[in-house]
């Protein structure tokens, strides 16, 4: 797996992470990390109390509440910073340093990644001049204050992190706070060329054994998408029946418990 990809561009997660989420309508909201371990810090068996509510994290229904509990928790936008519980991991998940964007950053320089720059340039890609690759927030309050990374140092003129770089990439498309923002050149070719070579190398993926494969029409959504959405439609549909005392009558234990579960929801 290149370290291009592990080290810098599908380390572009960090950016998008809510420091705080409610995983159903039955629980109090829980942040990532907290001082007394009620959250969603991993490590650990958790119980079925914390079985996820898909609509709260994706669109299941066209009209879904802007406000309350069943309100959609969305991804935040890629950009060059991260939420403030990054910054200071617990001891337990990580220490010297605890602050995510600081491993990020010397984690590719120990491992001598190229800069964001040099990997444009191998790829044909015209570079981001320096003053355009910002540290901050995509949004209209931040963003008219957003630093550029030389203003940081001046080390980093043409000579940008790759993770910095491929973030700040996709943060140029920003215009307001509608705007979808999505991998650029760069970040998008890197996370593309490694998964579809991992497919493209496992035996039993359908892109080896049926690269013709397409989702039934039948269960695509009214405008033929076929999303995340649709497949946890169709994948709740199939969960198999329980009887009276919580055992399967169909297919898996696993899918039983879920049932379960999505029942106490």
């Amino acid at each position: 797996m290149p370290l291009e990809f592990s080290v810098a561009a599908y380390r572009l997660g960090h950016s998008m992470i809510r420091p705080i989420y409610r995983l159903n309508q039955n629980i109090d909201r829980l942040p990532i990390f907290s001082v007394d371990g009620k959250d969603l810090r991993g490590f650990r068996p958790f119980t079925a109390e914390f079985a996820i509510d898909w609509s709260l994290f994706f669109r299941m229904t066209p009209n879904a509440p802007a406000t309350g509990k069943a309100r959609l928790q969305p991804a935040y936008k890629i950009d060059t910073s991260l939420v403030n519980p990054l910054a200071d991991l617990p001891a337990s998940v990580a220490a010297n340093p605890s602050s995510l964007p600081e491993r990020n950053l010397l984690r590719g320089w120990r491992m001598e990644l190229p800069s964001g720059q040099a990997v444009a340039r191998a790829m044909g890609v015209e570079p981001i001049k320096d003053e355009n690759l910002k540290v901050g927030k995509a949004n209209e309050a931040d963003t008219p204050s957003n630093r550029p990374l030389i203003d940081i140092s001046p080390k980093f003129s043409a000579n940008a992190p790759l993770w910095f770089y491929i973030l700040a990439e996709a943060q140029q498309e920003f215009v307001n706070n509608q705007t979808p923002i999505r991998l650029g050149k760069v970040g998008g070719r890197i996370v593309t060329e490694v998964f579809v070579g991992l497919m493209l190398a496992d035996g039993h993926s359908y892109l080896r054994q049926n690269p013709n494969f397409r989702p039934n029409p039948e269960l695509a959504s009214a405008d033929g998408t076929f999303d995340m959405a649709q497949l946890l439609r169709q994948a709740m549909q199939a969960l198999p029946r329980c009887d009276s005392r919580g055992r399967e009558t169909a297919t898996s234990f696993d899918g039983c418990l879920c049932n379960q579960w999505m029942r106490r929801l």
